[in-house]
C-alpha cells in the first residue's frame, strides 16, 4: 500500500491534470485516504523536527507546522507540539473535504465523499510533509509555504473535477466560497469585538 501511495503522490504532484485525478480515483478506499494523510503527518514531521535542528531559531521551542500560525514560544493548548501538529494536520484535512463536499454538492458535484477525499489526499499527504519543513525554515522557509500553498489551488481544482465530474469554473466555486466565508466570519467577528471594546 505504501508503494502505491508514494507513488500516486509523485504522480499528481508532478502532473496535476484532471485525468491524473481520473485515473487515481480506481483506487480509492478510506484506509487508504487515512494512511496517506497520517503517513505524511508523521514523516512531515520527523523531516521538520531534523531541518529544525538544523536551521531551526535557536533557543525556541520546536513548533513545527503550528509555527506559521501561533506565535513563537508559546506553549502547547495540551501535550506537545509534536503530537498537536499530526492531529492537526488530520483535523485540517478532514474538517476542509466535509466542508468542499457540501459546496460541491450544492454545485452539482456527483461524486461521492470518499472519491473526492481520496483524490484530495494524494496530493494533501506530500505537501504537508514538504511545507511542514518549509514551516521551521526562516524567512525563505515561509514564502515557499506560501507559493506551494497556492500551487495546491490547481491540484484542488483538478482533483475536484476529477472527483465530481463537473466544471473548472464549478471546482474553483468549490474551495472559493468557503474561503469568502471564513473571512466574512473573521471580519464580522472583528467588528462585533471593537464595536463592544467603544462600548
Amino acid at each position: 500500500m505504501i508503494v502505491t501511495l508514494a507513488t500516486h503522490w509523485w504522480r499528481v504532484s508532478t502532473q496535476p491534470w484532471t485525468t491524473t485525478f481520473k485515473t487515481a480515483i480506481s483506487g480509492k478506499s478510506h484506509l487508504r485516504t487515512f494512511v496517506g494523510v497520517a503517513i505524511g503527518a508523521l514523516i512531515g514531521l520527523l523531516l521538520s523536527w531534523l531541518t529544525y535542528l538544523l536551521v531551526g531559531p535557536p533557543h525556541q521551542q520546536f513548533m513545527g507546522l503550528a509555527s506559521i500560525w501561533v506565535k513563537s514560544g508559546t506553549p502547547p493548548p495540551i501535550g506537545t507540539w509534536a503530537v498537536i501538529v499530526p492531529c492537526g494536520v488530520l483535523y485540517g484535512f478532514y474538517t476542509f473535504q466535509i466542508v468542499l463536499f457540501i459546496v460541491a454538492r450544492l454545485l452539482g458535484g456527483k461524486g461521492s465523499f470518499g472519491a473526492q477525499s481520496y483524490v484530495q489526499s494524494l496530493f494533501y499527504a506530500p505537501l504537508s510533509m514538504v511545507q511542514q519543513v518549509l514551516a521551521v525554515i526562516p524567512v525563505a522557509g515561509r514564502l515557499l509555504f506560501a507559493l506551494l500553498a497556492v500551487y495546491s489551488l490547481l491540484l484542488t481544482t483538478t482533483s475536484l473535477k476529477a472527483a465530481h465530474g463537473y466544471s473548472t469554473w464549478r471546482a474553483v466555486l468549490t474551495w472559493v466560497i468557503p474561503i469568502l466565508l471564513n473571512i466574512l466570519i473573521f471580519m464580522t467577528i472583528v467588528l462585533l469585538v471593537s464595536t463592544r471594546a467603544h462600548y
